[in-house]
C-alpha cells in the first residue's frame, strides 16, 4: 500500500452530526473565524491567524497536500450549521511500521459538546480500516486537558510524557502521548455492536 493510494481522492467521512471532507478556499471565512482565536491557538504549534491571508495560505498548503496525494487533514463540517468548525486528520504516516499520528483543532463555539471526539473516532476508524494501520498516536501539551480528554474518550491510552519534545512559539514543550492499537480498537468496536 502507498500513501498516494489512500490520499489520491480523500474519502468523505460522515458521523451523526459531522462531515469530514477535503477543504477548499471557500472554507477560508469559517476557518479564519476560529483560527484567529488566541484561545484555540493557545496549545497548537501554529500562531493565531492575523489575517484572512494567513488562513488562505494554510488552505493552499492543505490543497497542495491533496494535489500531491499526501496525508492531509479533513475539514470538520457541522451538518446542521453547514459550517466548517475544525480540522481533524493524519499529520504523519510511517508506512513501514504501520503507524500514524492524528491531530485536530476545533472552534471554541463548539467545545465541550463531543464534536471532536466524534471526528477523532471516525478518523481512527478510517486509519485502521482504510490505511491498514496497527497503531495511531496523538500528542498534546501537558496543560491541554481538553485535548487529552478527547484522546481518552476516543479510546486512546496515555503512554507517558515526551520531555521537551517540541519546539514551538519560541520554547520547548513537554507533550503527553496517547495511542490506540488496532487490536484494542477492534475489541472496543465489537463490544459496542
Amino acid at each position: 500500500m502507498e500513501i498516494e493510494d489512500i490520499f489520491d481522492d480523500l474519502s468523505v467521512l460522515e458521523t451523526g452530526r459531522l462531515l469530514l471532507r477535503k477543504m477548499s478556499l471557500s472554507d477560508a471565512e469559517d476557518l479564519f473565524e476560529y483560527a484567529s482565536d488566541p484561545e484555540v491557538a493557545k496549545y497548537t504549534t501554529w500562531q493565531a491567524h492575523e489575517s484572512i491571508e494567513d488562513t488562505k495560505c494554510f488552505l493552499n498548503s492543505v490543497m497542495d497536500q491533496h494535489k500531491n496525494r499526501q496525508v492531509a487533514p479533513w475539514g470538520v463540517i457541522h451538518k446542521e450549521d453547514k459550517k466548517l468548525i475544525g480540522t481533524c486528520g493524519f499529520v504523519y504516516w510511517d508506512l513501514h511500521n504501520s503507524r500514524a499520528e492524528i491531530a485536530y483543532a476545533l472552534s471554541r463555539k463548539y467545545w465541550r459538546k463531543g464534536y471532536m471526539t466524534e471526528a477523532v473516532r471516525e478518523g481512527i476508524a478510517f486509519g485502521f480500516r482504510t490505511m491498514e494501520l496497527n497503531r495511531i498516536e496523538a500528542r498534546c501539551k501537558i496543560k491541554n486537558i481538553a485535548s487529552a480528554r478527547v484522546m481518552e474518550k476516543a479510546g486512546m491510552k496515555f503512554e507517558g510524557i515526551l520531555r521537551q519534545h517540541m519546539f514551538a512559539k519560541g520554547t520547548y514543550h513537554d507533550l503527553k502521548i496517547y495511542s490506540i492499537l488496532k487490536e484494542e480498537w477492534t475489541n472496543n468496536d465489537r463490544q459496542t455492536l
